[in-house]
């Protein structure tokens, strides 16, 4: 492969995780939200395992002393606020991506959960909370 043909192809590798980026920013969750919710939502991944439900949330840059984490049947809402370091004397903005101040994301899951007994833990940006289902088996989609 020639020095050309090298660089046509980091380009289309360039632009392949830029489209990426842009196709999860503008998920249909964030463009639509399903349930009210504050000015952005983090993003959220669930898991099922036989014996537990595990929603990992993107918290980075949010204080989880400042996180509020409501049960409500099969769903959980988690509300909080990111706010970004102050910055100096900024004379021109380049790139904003980061998605600060309030909000509020429901998560809900097919299957009942204990609520009086979940596990939160936060761990380099990531907030995982485990909630034991009611019977242990997995649900079918």
């Amino acid at each position: 492969m020639d020095d050309f043909d090298r660089r046509i192809l980091e380009e289309f590798k360039e632009l392949e995780r830029q489209m990426g980026r842009m196709l999860r920013a503008s998920s249909l969750t964030r463009m639509i939200p399903m349930t009210s919710s504050g000015g952005w939502q983090p993003a959220v991944d669930v898991y099922e395992t036989t014996d537990d439900i595990i929603i990992l949330m993107d918290t980075a840059g949010i204080d989880i002393n400042h996180l509020a984490i409501t049960a409500e049947k099969n769903r959980i809402i988690v509300e909080g606020r990111r706010n970004l370091p102050k910055r100096g004397n900024v004379c021109c903005i380049h790139q904003l991506e980061i998605e600060m101040g309030y909000f509020k994301r429901t998560v809900s899951f097919p299957v009942s959960v204990k609520f009086d007994e979940p596990a939160f833990e936060c761990q380099e940006g990531i907030l995982e909370i485990r909630l034991p289902k009611q019977t242990k088996s997995c649900s079918t989609p």
